[in-house]
């Protein structure tokens, strides 16, 4: 038997609610620029206040949202300078990690990221966008993982909590889908190589090209 939402732990109650407002974000039912209602969130979700302003602390830790003296709390807004500027740097830091990965690669780690492709190449086959970016993420993140550079990730997560405003939308089309799986591809053969300068190379392209489907998304 479910324990009732009112009795629930309000950290847990929260988490949850993070979880709601950040899919709701991601997905655009709640636009850029859109003001955050605390009592109509609490209506919708059944719970109290409380819960929902824990949510928005962390949902502004995430660069989601941010407030603004005495207006309220607004989704975040990236212009496409900013979001051109941080491509530029997740570009240099994932061509980064993708050399460190390779000089840090082994059988086993090899064999998790070639898992996250063929996830990824079966998401594409599909057409489910949001599933392709959900595993992207992780693939992303693993390649971070295996660079050994806990400062290389920390910036290189900074960077896509930013992006997650603009990013999806750029996943809903196969053809994009498989475009940017090719590029992974040409990463882990790289890296199996052992040719780090190429994984490199081949990441930070990698990382231009999805700018650049981002940027055609636009205007799709």
């Amino acid at each position: 038997m479910s324990t009732p939402a009112r009795t629930r732990p309000p950290k847990l109650l929260a988490s949850t609610v993070v979880e709601e407002l950040k899919r709701a974000i991601q997905d655009g039912e709640i636009k850029p620029g859109e003001r955050i209602n605390e009592a109509t969130l609490a209506t919708q979700m059944g719970t109290s206040r409380g819960p929902i302003r824990e949510a928005i602390r962390v949902l502004t830790g995430m660069g989601l949202v941010t407030p603004v003296a005495n207006r309220g709390v607004f989704v975040r807004e990236v212009s496409i300078p900013e979001m051109i500027e941080i491509y530029d740097m997740r570009a240099l830091v994932f061509g980064y990690a993708c050399e460190r990965a390779t000089e840090f690669m082994t059988a086993a780690r090899l064999k998790a990221l070639q898992s996250l492709m063929a996830q990824m190449e079966g998401a594409a086959k599909a057409g489910k966008g949001a599933l392709y970016y959900e595993v992207n993420l992780r693939f992303h993140k693993t390649v971070l993982e295996f660079s050994n550079n806990k400062r290389a990730a920390e910036t290189y997560e900074s960077c896509v909590k930013e992006l997650h405003l603009f990013r999806r939308p750029a996943f809903n089309y196969a053809a994009k889908m498989a475009r940017s799986n090719q590029e992974h591809r040409a990463i882990l053969e790289a890296m199996a190589s052992g040719k780090g300068a190429e994984a490199r190379k081949r990441g930070e392209a990698h990382v231009l090209s999805g700018r650049q489907r981002l940027l055609e998304s636009l205007h799709d």
